[in-house]
């Protein structure tokens, strides 16, 4: 048998680790059943106070494995499940103080009360202990989070701490209505992104694996806020909508995070493209037609919508950026002759030929051909639309056109003859201007 050369040792997982992986998967998947299936067997009290002290625990683990056993990588371990327990605790807090402090219909809770521990029907505890509850667990909690977060990402741990808490707080708002947990999702994804990227730029530690798992913590409660509307109620148009451009907005300000030449970009962003495609078309097709909006508004506003995605991806990649400029520009150029042809009208000419000119004038400035040519058609197409409602509306006739006519032809002759020459050499200055750069 041929000797093995040292490159190709496979090497094997240590015990350790995956001691260490084992367990922590049976303590996800002990909160993860909490959090979907609930423990009926207490009362609620009993079981606030037992996943309380799960999580104390998690965290006391933590920091006696580093302090005592002088190892790392376990101590690490307690102290992310430990910050990953925080959501459950205060979704759970924020189900028993629902009943009592919620803004929906009364009919609401009939509805879902006994879906899960996520809602806890009125009577088991009253307001005062559950206030009692919460105020001391999330004392607790907050001290938890504070020291997790300070061994994971310590030059920023005030800042995560504040967004950590800004998301769970969310999950104690006393409401389960799409339109509000939807702004919610949307507002606190932006917020969080925006905020994310710049302590990446700002703390170089955040780049390490500890700092990664720091930033990745705050999507938590916003996961577990959708999972709950998933879980208690039937999705909506707008919900799903809201879910996926949640998903365009996590790969968006993830390809925003990521290096220039990283291996995967690419991949990414063609990921990234294609659930802005689909955001554009689960607007186009569920949210607006619900609306009270023109059908003759319809089409520009979906390339719109579209657009304005593409627009956004521009600012993430220099290379394509024109690309996706372009696009957007062609977009809603194309469906604007289109309604324009399906709907005619002197208002929306006007509108065409401005988007005509705009493309035209941008295509020029960007070297871009097919850009170029699409708004000077659609520019073209919007005077004729024009020049026809004109004509219609005046109905010019017999010798008047005529003279009309006679005029305009001695113009144009005389235009050409005391321009022709700056308009060759425009039209060379163009021919070069578009013309493929030489090696």
């Amino acid at each position: 048998m041929p000797p093995v050369s040292g490159d190709h040792i496979i090497q094997r997982p240590h015990p350790s680790r995956l001691l260490r992986g084992f367990g922590g998967l049976i303590i996800i998947a002990a909160f993860v059943l909490f959090l979907f299936e609930g423990w009926r067997e207490s009362d609620e009290l009993s079981r606030g106070l037992l996943l309380l002290g799960h999580t104390l625990a998690l965290t006391l683990a933590g920091l006696a494995s580093g302090h005592w056993l002088h190892e790392n990588k376990g101590a690490r371990l307690f102290i992310a499940l430990a910050l990953a327990a925080v959501p459950v605790n205060v979704a759970f807090l924020g189900g028993l103080l629902y009943p009592f402090l919620t803004w929906d219909a009364p009919n609401q809770l009939s509805v879902s009360a006994t879906a899960s521990a996520w809602l806890q029907s009125p009577g088991h505890l009253a307001l005062g202990p559950v206030l009692l509850l919460s105020v001391g667990s999330l004392v607790v909690l907050a001290l938890s989070v504070w020291l997790g977060l300070r061994i994971m990402a310590r030059s920023s741990v005030w800042a995560l701490s504040g967004l950590y808490w800004l998301t769970n707080a969310a999950l104690l708002l006393p409401t389960r209505a799409t339109p509000v947990i939807s702004l919610l999702l949307l507002g606190l994804t932006l917020t969080l992104g925006l905020f994310s990227l710049h302590l990446r730029r700002r703390d170089p530690t955040l780049a390490t694996a500890e700092g990664r798992f720091a930033r990745a913590l705050l999507l938590l409660p916003l996961l577990i806020l959708a999972g709950r509307s998933l879980w208690l109620y039937a999705p909506d148009a707008l919900f799903v909508t809201t879910l996926s451009l949640l998903g365009y907005l996590a790969l968006r300000f993830t390809l925003a995070a990521m290096d220039a030449d990283h291996r995967g970009r690419g991949l990414l962003e063609i990921l990234t493209l294609a659930m802005a495609m689909l955001v554009a078309a689960l607007i186009s097709t569920t949210l607006l037609p619900a609306w009270p909006i023109a059908d003759v508004v319809l089409l520009p506003l979906s390339a719109v919508i579209l657009g304005t995605l593409l627009l956004d991806l521009s600012q993430l990649n220099a290379p394509r950026g024109h690309s996706y400029q372009s696009a957007a520009a062609l977009l809603l150029s194309i469906s604007l002759l289109l309604d324009m042809a399906l709907f005619g009208g002197f208002a929306l000419a006007v509108v065409t030929l401005s988007v005509g000119l705009a493309a035209l004038l941008f295509g020029y400035a960007s070297r871009a051909r097919l850009l170029f040519a699409t708004g000077l058609i659609t520019a073209l197409a919007a005077l004729l639309h024009l020049a026809s409602e004109a004509l219609a509306q005046f109905s010019l006739g017999g010798w008047s056109a005529l003279v009309l006519l006679g005029i305009g032809i001695i113009i144009t002759g005389s235009a050409f003859e005391r321009y022709g020459e700056r308009l060759k050499t425009g039209l060379s200055t163009w021919r070069a201007h578009f013309a493929p750069p030489t090696a």
